[in-house]
């Protein structure tokens, strides 16, 4: 399903146009490693893994400026924390951390595209900065089957200062999308991708915008059995109401898939719990409609957090308090089971040379074993 359009730039004038577990659960008939690559390469069936990658930047405050004049403030200090948290480094982070987890089915979120100018008010920008997704992509064997863009906001920053004092303006467009990557041994059919209809409108003087979030799905083939694959970014738990439509929304897409299922992402709606304030509906209406939240089993509480680290990436610990990264599965196989569960990229030996954290978020990894997948695909 094809939704309608990214908003187009709509900030014309002044404004053109966000705890290291790794837990094996059980296998019948096999002992399966603690390590991530072990229980991939042993385990007959798939491994999933989400991750949101963090835009480097609080896009929030931009959006919420007083004034256009606040907004270019923002974003010149924003653009400037994109650039201290050196993307293409992290990128490199984070694809060591995927590959060596090997999975057939990855869900990235938060894919930001930047785009300059030294024109900021007479055109659009098309010089890429960085395109976080080919970043990642360039250190990986996958490719994408299927992205989503959303957000499309350009604003001016000071890029500098002339002789006489007055500010030399540049131009930044920040697009945000998400995106499934899949290992280059899965077939894949079918990408979809859409833009939800919810959405929060931004209003900068007399200039408006909005803030958009979407999903993309593809049908993937492993081992001879189909899976549908969805990866998706729900709105903040600030914007309640928003999220909750979009979760209503993507729930209705997937009522009628059959075929078993894969549903990650952020859905920031904190399962953990610490902060009631935080604990938004989606978590369980997700489950009522009949998913499984892979990381909980019986024998097993580790809090699995995954949010957040801080802005500048710069912490020395690791400072998670909610966990709103899942990958949820419905109708799978029969016989089908979890097998291994992990949060990755929250301990210090993921952090880049310059003592960056991958992102502000971990990812989570998800390992299911599938009778009569074969354990020769997943060593492959």
């Amino acid at each position: 399903m094809h939704s309608r359009a990214l908003v187009p730039v709509a900030l014309v004038g002044t404004l053109l146009g966000g705890c290291a577990d790794s837990t094996p659960v059980g296998l019948p008939a096999a002992r399966l490693l603690g390590d991530a690559a072990a229980v991939a390469s042993a385990a007959p069936g798939l491994t999933a893994l989400t991750w949101n990658v963090y835009v480097g930047a609080e896009i929030e405050r931009v959006v919420q400026a007083g004034s256009p004049e606040e907004a270019i403030q923002i974003a010149t200090e924003q653009w400037a924390n994109v650039q201290a948290t050196n993307v293409p480094a992290r990128a490199g982070a984070l694809a060591a951390a995927i590959a060596g987890r090997r999975p057939q089915l990855v869900g990235l979120e938060e894919l930001a595209l930047y785009r300059t100018t030294d024109k900021p008010f007479e055109e659009l920008a098309t010089h890429v900065a960085y395109d976080f997704l080919q970043l990642v992509l360039d250190s990986l064997h996958a490719r994408a089957a299927a992205v989503d863009r959303t957000t499309d906001i350009q604003v001016p920053v000071i890029a500098g200062f002339d002789a006489s004092g007055l500010p030399i303006f540049a131009g930044v467009r920040f697009t945000d999308g998400d995106a499934v990557l899949v290992r280059g041994d899965v077939p894949t059919a079918n990408a979809q991708f859409g833009v939800y209809d919810a959405y929060l409108p931004v209003a900068i003087g007399d200039v408006t915008t909005a803030v958009y979030q979407g999903w993309s799905s593809v049908e993937a083939t492993i081992a001879g059995q189909g899976y549908r694959f969805v990866v998706t970014h729900l709105a903040g738990q600030e914007v309640q109401d928003i999220q909750l439509a979009q979760t209503e929304q993507l729930l209705g897409l997937l009522a009628g898939e059959s075929r078993p299922t894969i549903l990650v992402g952020d859905f920031n709606s904190d399962a953990y719990g610490a902060d009631p304030t935080r604990a938004t509906p989606t978590y369980g209406m997700v489950l009522r409609a009949g998913f499984a939240d892979n990381w909980k089993a019986p024998d097993r509480e580790a809090p699995g957090l995954t949010c957040c680290e801080r802005a500048d990436l710069l912490n020395p610990q690791q400072t998670f308090d909610q966990r709103l990264d899942f990958v949820f599965t419905r109708n799978l196989p029969d016989g089908a089971v979890p097998v291994h569960r992990e949060v990755v990229g929250d301990r210090p030996g993921d952090r880049t040379s310059a003592g960056l954290w991958p992102s502000d978020h971990a990812g989570v990894v998800g390992t299911f074993y599938v009778p009569g997948a074969g354990a020769s695909q997943a060593a492959q």
